[in-house]
């Protein structure tokens, strides 16, 4: 890994991160080595999950555009819950916060189709909390039951007019 790179990567603290496929998330923190080079990237997910990328899973940095663009093969590590603890050190209390992966690789997102790369555009602080097993339905379902729904109203309120024009006169 080029130290060039690793250099450009220590400020990088909200740039995109985009694989080969596609967009996948926003970067939170820039982890530091001993030598306090870059060396690995907390990563917000599009799909709200906390992820690693390890410095050599880069693939370039483009700082102009705020650009991260990962390895074609690169592991994207789960991250799990942070946690705090209170050391005696010194004469007064210090805390120490502290966040490491669980060890799995997590998928990566699918990249979003236009409107929720609008959204995320508009607002990437708004970022959809994990899918969930048997969630609420995805957008474009609502609006298909909706005009199907709607659809069939006004075929059933065309048909009871056809119905009742029938039963009054006769004929249709």
């Amino acid at each position: 890994m080029a130290t060039v790179l690793r250099q450009e990567l220590v400020g990088c603290e909200g740039f995109r991160v985009e694989s080969p496929l596609g967009l996948i998330g926003w970067i939170e923190e820039t982890w530091l080595g001993p030598a306090g080079e870059a060396a690995a990237l907390a990563i917000r997910t599009i799909d709200g999950r906390d992820g690693l990328l390890v410095v050599e899973d880069v693939e370039t940095a483009v700082p102009e555009s705020e650009l991260v663009v990962m390895r074609r093969n690169g592991r994207l590590l789960e991250l799990d819950v942070p946690r705090i603890e209170l050391t005696e050190a010194g004469h007064a209390g210090r805390l120490l916060a502290s966040w490491q992966t669980t060890g799995e690789t997590l998928e990566l997102p699918w990249p979003p189709g236009p409107l929720r790369r609008l959204l995320l555009i508009l607002r990437p602080w708004r970022l959809a909390p994990p899918p969930r097993r048997g969630g609420e339905r995805s957008l474009w379902q609502v609006v298909f039951l909706l005009y199907t729904a709607l659809a069939l109203i006004v075929a059933l309120v065309i048909g009871l007019a056809f119905l009742i024009a029938h039963i009054v006169t006769g004929s249709i």
